[in-house]
């Protein structure tokens, strides 16, 4: 995906949260690796609706969930989300 920010600061406490809150109570028991593709590990394309939606409520962001679906890992989830948090209007950006 081009245009995906760089880590930051942020990276590792929203990745936490994204792992602890979001995806445990989406994917309960799915245990996966960040740049795991979530399709890949049995994810559906409902459960990454729901993915996007709880992570945007969690974090008061807007997440566009087309950008996640191009490339399904938490890290990019993660990434996604930082960028909002910093007022970002890259990719992950609701339109």
């Amino acid at each position: 995906m081009t245009g995906l920010p760089e880590p930051t600061g942020l990276h590792e406490p929203v990745a936490a949260i994204l792992r602890d809150e979001v995806l445990a109570a989406v994917l309960p028991g799915l245990d996966v690796q960040p740049t795991a593709n979530l399709f890949e590990s049995g994810a559906d394309s409902l459960a990454l609706i729901r993915l996007v939606n709880r992570a945007n409520r969690v974090f008061e962001v807007e997440v566009d969930a087309a950008a996640f679906f191009q490339q399904p890992t938490s890290d990019v989830l993660t990434r996604l989300v930082v960028d909002q948090l910093q007022g970002g209007t890259g990719p992950g950006a609701a339109q």
